[in-house]
């Protein structure tokens, strides 16, 4: 039986032989599968097989210890920090101790259904939405193709940007067929990270236009912001906001693989580092547009605020949202909000936000030195709830 701590140790060696032995004991978490899967995002990354090996093994240490996930283990440049700098870092599984601690479970829902969210904050979304959850809702389904050639298809209640894409209308688009396509999508809806009940609904969204001043970063895809509110004590805080920028070309590469990632001031809105990428590195000018990054002034930035600020007050049990935000000719909009927002602005910062945070919110959460996460999820439930 695998005992429920794990030495602490600096040294890679050790480190490598450690998530070896981890993987070994988790032949169902950490199959074949799964690393194929490694393998084929971070290739590019590692010089051939044997260094890939080290780096899987070793995040597999981190993940054991710290509650990184594999990718945190790679943006957050695990290899050269620490055991006091990585605990200092809010890692995927750490968070939930803190979103616990703020947001009140029962009431998850609110935005954990997005077109539940939808519905609470239209005002905000500032587009057409329905929900799409069988087939009596072909009649409105029709209407809503009718008035919108551009829909974003969402799975009504996963994250991560699973099962997320964008359909398009058409002349010669048979309607009907495309129905059944969807309804036989939502009831397929399957996924290998997310660990929420699957509700098998789309959410079917007008698709949403950039403006301008957003657009510039990458025509072809849609950039956005995430800006993470804090409720202490009646009191909203921006806590780290970030812009997160697309680099694909949005069709064979797209998504959040393609991104990089920049912090904003809270205060004045100005973008203050060099794009970002675990994998890609920093880049001080847009690898797509050529658009220089650092020092870019978001439009109508207390605007912005003024917005969730209002929006996150309609959700007083809920003190800990990520916010995915956009700018459009009219004004800012809500993508969604999440309760259980990753800290990934980390990898802008440079350093972990663990202490900043918990000064903020009043609130420390400690752990046995050496006790291993998987103890304390007793077994694992993969990389979400």
């Amino acid at each position: 039986m695998k005992s429920a701590f794990l030495i602490i140790t600096e040294d890679p060696d050790e480190i490598v032989e450690l998530g070896r032995q981890i993987a070994m004991e988790n032949p169902a978490r950490y199959s074949d599968a799964m690393i194929a899967r490694l393998w084929k995002k971070y290739a590019d990354c590692v010089s051939g097989k044997e260094e890939f090996s080290a780096t899987v093994y070793s995040a597999i240490y981190c993940q054991a210890l710290y509650g990184t996930s594999i990718p945190e283990y790679v943006c957050y440049d695990f290899p050269h920090r620490t055991h006091e700098e990585k605990m200092n870092y809010v890692s995927w599984f750490s968070r939930y101790a803190y979103m616990t601690h703020l947001n009140c479970v029962k009431d998850l829902h609110f935005l954990d259904n997005k077109f539940e969210a939808y519905t609470l904050l239209k005002p905000y979304y500032r587009r057409d939405a329905m929900l799409l959850a069988g087939e009596s809702d072909y009649p409105e389904f029709c209407d809503f193709a009718a008035k919108h050639k551009s829909i974003f298809v969402k799975p009504v209640n996963l994250e991560l940007a699973e099962g997320v894409h964008r359909l398009e209308i058409d002349d010669g688009t048979d309607l009907h067929e495309t129905f059944r396509s969807l309804l036989a999508e939502a009831r397929a809806i399957t996924s290998f990270e997310i660990r929420r009940p699957i509700l098998h609904q789309l959410i079917l969204e007008e698709f949403i236009v950039p403006s301008k001043a957003i657009s510039q970063f990458n025509p072809s895809e849609m950039s956005l912001l995430r800006v993470t509110t804090v409720a202490v004590h009646g009191k909203i805080h921006f806590f780290y906001p970030c812009f997160r920028m697309m680099c694909g070309d949005g069709k064979t590469q797209c998504g959040e693989v393609y991104s990089m990632d920049a912090l904003i001031d809270a205060e004045t809105g100005v973008v203050t580092t060099v794009g970002m990428s675990g994998i890609a590195g920093e880049e001080l000018y847009h690898p797509v547009s050529g658009v220089k990054i650092k020092g870019f002034v978001m439009p109508e930035w207390e605007a912005l605020k003024t917005m969730l600020t209002d929006a996150a007050g309609q959700f007083p049990t809920l003190r800990y949202i990520g916010w995915d935000v956009v700018h459009t000719d009219h004004g800012w909009v809500i993508i969604e909000g999440n309760t259980n927002g990753e800290f990934f602005f980390q990898l802008c910062a440079g350093h972990g936000v663990k202490n900043e945070f918990e000064q903020l919110i009043g609130f420390k959460f400690n752990m046995p030195a050496g006790l291993r996460w998987d103890a304390i999820l007793q077994g694992g439930e993969g990389e979400n709830r």
